[in-house]
């Protein structure tokens, strides 16, 4: 299988911003500050944890430790392989 140049992964992640997807998939965004809040998607609960930056276009959650770039969101909650 060929390989994806890292060039092309680090278009995709400035390209792609990651509140974006979020809200496609049907996400609730709350704005905090400069950051924006959400329920995490990779484990139960009822207050919000998982934040996304979107200056950085990463997210992380303080519940789970899951975080990544938006490559990493769809990856783990499309349940889909990078290729």
């Amino acid at each position: 299988m060929a390989r994806i140049a890292d060039a092309e992964l680090q278009h995709v992640k400035q390209a792609v911003a990651l509140v974006t997807v979020a809200q496609s998939q049907g996400r609730q965004l709350f704005k905090r500050g400069k950051d924006v809040v959400l329920l995490c998607p990779f484990h139960d609960e009822k207050t919000p944890s998982c934040v996304i930056s979107p200056d950085k276009n990463l997210y992380h959650c303080f519940g789970c430790g899951a975080g990544g770039s938006v490559l990493d969101w769809v990856m783990k909650t499309e349940s889909v392989s990078l290729r």
